[in-house]
């Protein structure tokens, strides 16, 4: 989270530790139902018989060091458990600490995944795990399990891939003793590291517009973003554009004009007017009621944007806020308690947007949430903390 390090630990630490009383007492969570499972490593079930492969939900596992494989019809049919979902898993456990994020390819066969600390190294409300220093960027092919190592300048967290499948963009935060500086810019057919870029220090999080022609950082050390032409980063990339202080998860909306930044310790979301790119200009900003935004992920087919909010306090229930998108106005709905606690990074959906997915890495939940009724369900399968982000297969 925040870049600077006080003490031997990253100050987001002490911030954190700061608004646990007040998230703990102002958050209201209730209970949902949980469908507890098998599996772990080298588990299988879920799909069988020799009909069509199924659609598959792909978790990183991070400490537990794999990637999970889920068969998505399992998982919305409301009630099969992590036993009967799991299809198998891809371990990784060569690289340490373990696959952080993760996304795919638009043809849904290959997985760009981080393997890194991220901002967790010493942070306590994930019950201050034992988090091995290094993180490399791993090309996992989905069928065969065969992954190749990429080294970033620094090391990954956030990743983004171009809409023709061809790149992936990563935003390397470092780790304690080692922060970064740079975003990557990766061919991910040849495995190779095509352009490499400093931004400032801290960048977290990396995305792109939906038609790849533009793209925006997060600079958690600077408390705001920076705006870029993809076709000419070093040439376009754009001041820091102050959002607030933490800024974290962004996302673009509807096209090339809107982009979100979540700013986890201002406790609120900001919208930007990115019509021109070289000057971009805050236009909104408001408080998420709740918990602690991080991630932000927006569903065209319904207009709005889904941001998981961490209460903190492990134990508590996370909640879910469903911000709709009007104009230049965002409305955020009233929280929804989620199955699963502290700390839900993002909410990944499938294509129709029909069902959206958080994990929570402290209390090892995978969430499921039916968009249309709002129904809940978890199902919770690994033993060291994980999962930490998902991806769908579209």
């Amino acid at each position: 989270m925040v870049a600077h390090v006080l003490s031997g630990l990253p100050a987001a630490t002490r911030g954190w530790v700061l608004v646990c009383g007040v998230l703990a007492f102002s958050l209201v969570g209730c209970a949902t139902g949980e469908s507890g499972g098998g599996g772990g490593s080298g588990a299988t079930g879920g799909s069988g018989g020799s009909g069509p492969e199924p659609s598959l939900v792909v978790t990183a596992d991070w400490l537990n060091r794999s990637l999970t494989l889920l068969d998505y019809d399992k998982l919305i049919d409301g009630e099969s458990d992590a036993e009967a979902s799991i299809i198998r898993t891809i371990d990784l456990s060569d690289w340490e600490p373990g696959p952080l994020e993760i996304e795919l390819t638009p043809d849904g066969k290959t997985a760009v995944v981080s393997v890194g600390p991220g901002f967790f190294d010493g942070f306590s409300i994930i019950g201050s795990p034992d988090v091995p220093p290094g993180g490399t960027l791993l090309v996992v092919d989905l069928e065969t399990g065969e992954a190749e190592s990429i080294e970033t300048e620094d090391v990954p967290m956030g990743i983004a891939i171009s809409p023709d499948g061809a790149l992936a963009y990563t935003a390397n935060y470092g780790m304690t003793g080692a922060p970064g500086d740079s975003l990557s810019v990766i061919d991910i057919a040849s495995r190779e590291v095509v352009e490499a870029i400093t931004v400032g220090l801290r960048p977290e999080q990396v995305a792109l517009s939906p038609d790849g022609t533009l793209g925006a950082i997060n600079l958690t050390s600077e408390g705001g973003v920076r705006v870029f032409e993809t076709s000419d980063i070093v040439g376009t990339l754009t001041d820091v554009v102050a959002t607030d202080n933490d800024p974290s998860g962004l996302t673009f909306i509807d096209g090339n004009d809107r982009l979100v930044v979540a700013n986890s310790q201002g406790f609120n979301v900001t919208l930007l007017d990115t019509s021109n790119p070289s000057a971009p200009l805050a236009i909104q900003s408001f408080i998420v009621q709740g918990g602690v935004p991080y991630g932000l992920t927006f569903v065209p087919s319904r207009g709005s944007i889904l941001a998981p909010l961490s209460p903190v306090v492990v134990g508590v229930p996370a909640n879910l806020s469903t911000i709709v998108v009007d104009g230049d106005i965002l409305r955020p709905s009233l929280p929804q308690a989620l199955p699963g606690s502290s700390f839900p990074l993002t909410a990944a959906v499938d294509a129709e947007g029909d069902f959206a997915f958080v994990a929570h890495v402290s209390d090892n939940r995978l969430s499921i949430i039916n968009l249309e009724t709002g129904a809940t369900r978890a199902i919770s399968w690994l033993t060291e903390s994980g999962p930490t982000y998902i991806a769908v297969q579209r």
